[in-house]
């Protein structure tokens, strides 16, 4: 099949196949023997960097005896990762394509100067921001549900590495009633209790920071170059260029400088929490 140049949904499928083959204990020429492919095309399926298709996939999880839902999850993201326009119903082609790497991504980094990163949000705090945003009623709730999906990357059996750096300004200046505030504050101390999430708060007196330059994602791979999502008010870009990609390496070790210690960051929460619900 034809090269998928580390589509999104190639590099996922390609993490599920190899993951299902090191539980078996198959190396690479092991499984090729089995289904009639080379060591070399296995590899590059593996790195998302060949294309696939569903029926092979199916006889890979036959020799490999994945069931049940596992095996069925996996035959539906061959099915996506066939259809390179595939989108879910109601979510953009870019919205798309995060949600994707999100899932193969083995740490994610993400920087909000003003709002609560998106896979932390609560379902009434992404509503909010939706509608004051513009989006009709059943729109937002349409992306917003969505966006609730996105965090099972965060839940998983084996959950992504998840870093917040959230400026001070969002955790003081809601965008949203309080009683929607204090329960997202209680949901965001929840989740900093969670041993593959680091949550650190950017201080207002902390001078200059390049989040200030405005938000951004980092998604790092076990195997493959890491991507940059830049988020804007009603679009957003990826970069993939290394050295554009470098550059914002070099901003997260920064941030990571000048932001509060996770627990500094959850003893503010816990107060402003607190603050919140009693006015």
């Amino acid at each position: 099949m034809a090269s998928t140049r580390n589509l999104p949904k190639a590099l996922a499928l390609g993490a599920e196949l190899r993951d299902a083959r090191k539980a078996k204990g198959y190396t690479l020429a092991a499984l090729g023997a089995k289904i009639g492919r080379s060591h070399d095309q296995l590899s590059r399926i593996e790195r998302g960097q060949l294309g696939i298709s569903v029926e092979d996939v199916a006889t890979v999880l036959g020799v490999l005896d994945v069931q049940g839902q596992r095996r069925d999850e996996i035959l539906q993201l061959a099915r996506d990762a066939a259809n390179p326009n595939w989108v879910a119903p109601g979510v953009t082609k870019h919205l798309a394509m995060l949600t994707d790497y999100e899932r193969a991504a083995s740490r994610i980094v993400n920087v909000e100067p003003l709002l609560i990163p998106g896979l932390l949000q609560t379902m009434d705090y992404a509503r909010s921001v939706m509608t004051s945003a513009g989006a009709s009623p059943g729109e937002a709730e349409q992306r917003a549900t969505h966006r609730m999906g996105r965090q099972n990357i965060l839940t998983r059996a084996r959950p992504v590495q998840f870093e917040a750096y959230i400026g001070e300004q969002a955790l003081r200046y809601p965008p949203c009633d309080r009683t929607v505030m204090v329960e997202q504050l209680q949901a965001l101390l929840k989740w900093s209790r969670m041993e593959h999430v680091t949550i650190r708060a950017l201080p207002f007196d902390g001078g200059y920071s390049p989040a200030l330059e405005g938000p951004f994602i980092l998604l790092e791979f076990e195997k493959g170059p890491s991507v940059v999502q830049l988020e804007h008010y009603r679009s957003a870009t990826t970069l993939t260029e290394r050295r554009d990609v470098s550059d914002y390496m070099s901003a997260v070790d920064t941030i990571r400088r000048q932001a509060m210690s996770p627990a500094a960051t959850e003893g503010l929460i816990a107060k402003l929490s607190d603050e919140v619900e009693s006015t």
